[in-house]
């Protein structure tokens, strides 16, 4: 399931070290970056524990889908025998791990290998500090909406796709929600763009803050329209978490300087299973039940 790390495209998969307890950091970093597949760009910091590659949300630390020639639980990715050394070791795959042309077992990993998994490809590599804080620009430049700061739809839907099939392995349910600002043309007519742009923002860290909490993740869908999802909301829970977004929006004016706007925001809900067993399908539902908001009189949660 997401955490409040997971929002993060360029996430570290686990903790990094205690800085009190070890202050030194490592002039080399050891990375995963996936070059061809369905997550490309994404990077995993490898620490001190394996990494298992897999297409299986519930037993594989960094997940691969869309690709069905890899395996549920495929490889794993941990320290080697040598000080300062990764490996790579097959977990019994259907279709094999591949390096260099040749299906491998067990191999030490060298800097630049390139990890082949059925048609998705990653690279091992080290980076330096400086190295290390470059890619986590570029990571921010591709992945977070500047003016939200939300995680960009590319990412969302990946998420999404993760978690759906995480919660329907362990029988969790699973709210969807799509949303729209309302008043957001009076907003720029009135005051200019610049206000409404605020107010996007502003409306979109709120929304963040409480599906972030709640343990799932928000996006800006495009203008003044967001989509979220939370794991393991009944549908009691799921639309108690949406009045709470709505009152979070209507409740507190938007100010900047000595501009004032009072946005409100019209919410589409939908519930795995019940309205659906695939993001396409829940993504429907919730935007028709968004319409229905709409129409009923805006700023209001429906099904």
């Amino acid at each position: 399931m997401p955490d409040d790390a997971d929002t993060e495209f360029h996430r570290t998969v686990f903790s990094a070290p205690n800085p009190s307890a070890s202050p030194a950091r490592p002039s080399r970093l050891p990375v995963l970056v996936v070059l061809r597949g369905a997550q490309v760009g994404r990077r995993y910091l490898l620490n001190e524990n394996g990494l298992v590659l897999g297409r299986r949300p519930d037993r594989a630390d960094l997940v691969v889908p869309g690709d069905p020639q890899i395996s549920s639980v495929h490889c794993r990715v941990e320290r080697g025998p040598q000080p300062d050394t990764w490996q790579v070791v097959d977990l019994s795959s259907t279709n094999g791990t591949v390096i260099d042309g040749n299906r491998i077992t067990t191999m030490t990993l060298r800097d630049g290998d390139r990890l082949h998994l059925g048609t998705t490809v990653l690279k091992f590599c080290y980076h330096d500090e400086l190295e290390e804080e470059f890619h986590r620009q570029v990571d921010h430049l591709m992945n977070i909406d500047d003016l939200t700061g939300l995680p960009v739809q590319r990412v969302f839907q990946t998420r999404f796709v993760e978690t759906l099939l995480a919660c329907a392995r362990r029988h969790q349910p699973m709210a969807v929600y799509m949303m729209d600002m309302d008043g957001l043309k009076r907003i720029n007519d009135t005051h200019g763009h610049l206000l409404g742009a605020h107010t996007i923002a502003t409306v979109g860290k709120r929304l963040g803050q409480i599906v972030q909490q709640a343990g799932g993740v928000v996006s800006r869908f495009g203008g003044d329209e967001f989509s979220a999802f939370v794991p393991n909301l009944d549908r009691e829970a799921g639309l108690a978490l949406g009045e709470t977004m709505r009152c979070a929006v209507a409740d507190e004016a938007i100010t900047r300087g000595t501009v004032m706007a009072t946005p409100t925001i019209s919410i589409g809900y939908a519930s795995f299973p019940d309205d659906g067993q695939l993001a396409e399908q829940l993504t429907r539902q919730a935007d028709e039940a968004l319409y229905r908001a709409k129409n009923a009189g805006r700023n209001r949660v429906s099904v």
